[in-house]
């Protein structure tokens, strides 16, 4: 039996947990940029927490990359691979896609940290934690695409 379907299944679920912490980064650092607020340890765990699991989810992509049958039929013919839809998203797409969303969530929890003053934490983080999620949820492939994936994963079901 093949292990792709767990991973497969796990790194599903674990975007539920990725866009729930986008989405409580978000609200504090917009929140502290308009109204003026004192950066806190919850505004930094917020930033941790999101940037962490983002970390944990690239991991376990990687992962599913190696075994997805998907992948490994894109790579025996790259350039026939690059005109079909869904070989195209899942093999280059998706993944670029998320590798960027990483790195900019996490330089932005690092210029966070690195910033004189309150207002330039919440801004920093603010600005890069926007751009990585809306990377994020252009990357992921939403049950109304063409090659779309369900909400929930099935559990090798």
């Amino acid at each position: 039996m093949s292990s792709f379907p767990i991973f497969s299944d796990v790194h599903s679920l674990l975007r539920w947990l990725i866009i729930l912490a986008a989405l409580w980064a978000l609200l504090r650092t917009w929140s502290g940029v308009a109204f003026g607020s004192e950066w806190t340890n919850k505004d930094r765990k917020s930033g941790l927490i999101f940037t962490s699991l983002l970390n944990i989810q690239l991991l376990i992509g990687l992962v599913v990359y190696a075994l997805s049958p998907i992948t490994r039929a894109a790579m025996s013919n790259f350039g026939a691979a690059m005109k079909n839809g869904e070989m195209r998203f899942f093999a280059v797409e998706h993944v670029t896609g998320m590798l960027l969303a990483v790195i900019i969530a996490q330089v932005g929890f690092s210029l966070s940290k690195r910033a004189a003053t309150d207002r330039g934490k919440f801004l920093r983080g603010a600005i890069c934690y926007s751009i990585a999620t809306l990377l994020i949820l252009a990357s992921i492939p939403w049950p109304f695409m063409k090659y779309g994936r369900p909400l929930l994963p099935s559990f090798g079901g």
